[in-house]
């Protein structure tokens, strides 16, 4: 064979070579360009418990139907799965609509798992975290202090989150409590403030409730951080010591309880102490640090009208001796007398530090 022969058969025999690398190139850049995403809020707080997503199924048009599913979890290695659907689809940009209520003020991650019609399966980015909203938020009063207010009917304001229509709407159930006993109950709401329809009680320490539920069975309730009280602008006409609160103490909203005492008569002298069991003083209350020991006629120990407390600070036992020792956990007395009447006692719970 001649050399020019030679030359004929190698330069077919390179390009074809070189054919097949580039043949494998774009194949390889062709399974590169298919992947999938899945699309949705960018905010790292949700504004729904029912958020839209989407799918983006990139290069996959000729690999049609789609078997997609959707994967939502309370953790990234996606081990607490709160959502595990599927369906198949035609399209490679599709809505998909959560329509349960994801849990209430959670983080969330999301992702795809999507397999095509020739068999070969597709992982989305994992997406998150995504705080969830809370379900039903009480917004007043809802003071951890305590509230209080100058008028027996005061408006109760809440929120719940938003969902899609397909989900609601939320039913409320409230209930307003003094002394563990329902004093006011409504059920079916589907506004999210109230006003009731008869007077409460002045001097009385209240808390309440709300009960959120939608028609698929979920439904979550909150009570309120603290108490709320009704006070009584006019003057009182005895003088008496009102049970103090909380009661026991500590509570979960309250370092120290709280003393109420009307005075019925000008100018009266006052003391209030705690004893322990056997009667020994423990804590004086009335005179304390600012020495007052005489008051005019009316109501004391309230948080000011329209306040983020319910109870006056000049007022509290916090657990501590007069020395400033804390005392032991135990029962104790609070003995309150005004002028010559005879003394009245209360008992006090205290569970210590």
């Amino acid at each position: 064979m001649s050399l020019s022969s030679r030359r004929r058969w190698f330069v077919p025999l390179v390009l074809g070579g070189l054919g097949l690398a580039a043949s494998g190139l774009l194949a390889q850049r062709a399974v590169s360009a298919q992947q999938v995403v899945v699309d949705g809020p960018t905010t790292n707080a949700l504004t729904t418990v029912t958020p839209l997503l989407q799918l983006r199924a990139l290069g996959l048009a000729t690999q049609r139907p789609l078997l997609v599913q959707l994967q939502i979890s309370t953790t990234a290695d996606f081990a607490q799965l709160v959502v595990d659907s599927s369906f198949v689809t035609n399209d490679t940009l599709a809505p998909i609509q959560v329509t349960r209520p994801l849990p209430s003020d959670v983080q969330v991650f999301w992702r795809l798992k999507v397999r095509a019609a020739n068999g070969i399966s597709y992982d989305s980015p994992t997406i998150g975290p995504r705080l969830v909203p809370p379900w039903l938020t009480l917004r007043a009063p809802n003071s951890a202090s305590g509230n209080s207010f100058d008028i027996r009917r005061p408006l109760f304001v809440w929120s719940a989150a938003p969902l899609v229509a397909s989900a609601g709407p939320w039913t409320f159930d409230l209930d307003i409590t003094a002394n563990n006993r329902t004093e006011v109950g409504v059920a079916g709401l589907r506004d999210t403030t109230f006003r009731p329809g008869t007077e409460l009680q002045a001097n009385t320490s209240y808390r309440w409730n709300v009960r959120a539920s939608l028609r698929a069975g979920e439904s979550i309730r909150v009570s309120s951080q603290g108490s709320f009280v009704i006070t009584d602008p006019p003057l009182p006409t005895t003088t008496l010591l009102f049970q103090n609160f909380p009661n026991p103490f500590p509570s979960a909203t309250s370092f120290s309880t709280c003393f109420w005492f009307d005075v019925g008569e000008p100018g009266a002298t006052v003391k209030l102490d705690v004893l322990d069991i056997r009667g020994n003083a423990v804590r004086s209350i009335v005179p304390g640090r600012d020495g007052v020991s005489q008051f005019a006629a009316g109501r004391y120990g309230r948080g000011a009208p329209g306040s983020n407390s319910n109870c006056d600070n000049r007022f509290v036992w916090d657990g501590t001796a007069d020395d400033g020792r804390t005392v032991a956990p135990g029962v104790y007395i609070a003995r309150f007398t005004a002028n010559n009447a005879a003394a009245s006692f209360r008992r006090i719970v205290f569970r210590g530090r």
